[in-house]
Order: structure tokens, then sequence, then C-alpha cells
């Protein structure tokens, strides 16, 4: 056998053990605890970096009674939102004759670029930006959807994973507890 032939058999079988292994990859599924498959990166300070969160909360919980919604940007901003009307869910709803529609709190925090950059590399690390699609096992809620842009990595995502909604909840938590409470007693 030729050295041609043998390099072909083994970078063959090599092959085919890799699309195996991504094949079985592509189909496992992950449970709401498990570190999902993402690009890991350090983020650079960037006024152009944004995300928002859209966080549907499970109907008993008790700190999160109603969807939040929170932008953040790069400059420093963040803004939260929360609260039953359709506002909060929908940024183009348009039922403004919805029992709820101004039933909503919304808080502003400024932050240093720094700051925030600090912020987005949290979320990066875990696990905002995903390297590859994957099904996600656990209960429906919460649900953390999830949109954006830091660095030169868009995304768009919805996930049940724990690691990142505690990231997400711990950040709303420490910056607008104010606001959570507030918008607590509209129920």
């Amino acid at each position: 056998m030729s050295y041609h032939s043998a390099f072909s058999i083994q970078h063959s079988a090599f092959a085919a053990i890799a699309a195996a292994a991504a094949i079985a990859a592509a189909g496992c599924a992950y449970a709401p605890t498990d570190r999902l498959p993402h690009k890991q990166y350090e983020v650079v300070q960037s006024g152009l970096d944004n995300a928002t969160f859209l966080y549907l909360p499970a109907p008993d919980d008790r700190r999160f009674r109603w969807p939040c919604r929170l932008e953040l940007y790069g400059t420093g901003a963040a803004v939260l939102k929360t609260g039953p009307s359709p506002q909060v869910v929908d940024a183009f709803a348009q039922d403004i004759s919805h029992r709820s529609w101004n039933s909503f709190v919304e808080a502003r925090r400024e932050f240093t670029p720094a700051q925030m950059r600090e912020v987005f590399q949290v979320f990066v690390d875990e696990g905002l930006v995903p390297s590859r699609q994957v099904r996600e096992e656990g209960p429906a809620l919460p649900l953390l959807k999830c949109a954006g842009t830091i660095g030169p990595n868009k995304f768009v995502r919805q996930t049940r994973n724990r690691l990142l909604v505690d990231a997400f909840e711990d950040f709303v938590e420490t910056n607008f507890s104010d606001a959570l409470r507030r918008a607590g007693g509209t129920r």
C-alpha cells in the first residue's frame, strides 16, 4: 500500500468519525444547567455593542412577576421595562385599548463604557453568543430571548439555560431592584 493510499484511508476514517460526532452533537439535548456551546472571546469596549433581552418568568416566580425587557448599549446605557403591559413583550404593540396598556415601569441606569464592557463579558462568558444551535430540555418558562451585536458577533437566540438566565436575573436584581419592586404591585 502506498503512502498516499494509507493517508487517504486514515483521512477518510477521521472525516467519518468527525462527521458522526458532529451529527451526534447536533442532536444532543442540553439540560437547563449544562453549559451550552458558545463563542468565547474577549469583549473589546465599543459604543456600537448592544444587547436586548426579553425575559418571560415562570408563572409562580415571586421575584419577577412580569416580563422584563432589558436593553444594554456599549455607551453605558441600560434600560429596563417591566409590567403586564403588552408594550413590554412587544416593542411594536398597537393595542392601545388593552386594559394594561400603561401598566409598566421603566427605569434607566448609566454605566461607564468600561463597566458595560464588563457586563457584556459576563453574558458572553455565560453563553450569550451561541456557536451552534442546540436543543434545550427543561421547563417552558422562564425563557430568555436575546438579540444584539457584541464585537464582531451578531446573535439571536432564545434559551431556558439556567446559567444565562441566572446572569440576567442577577444583573436586573442588582441594578433595577426598585423597578422590580414598583412593578410587583401591578398584578
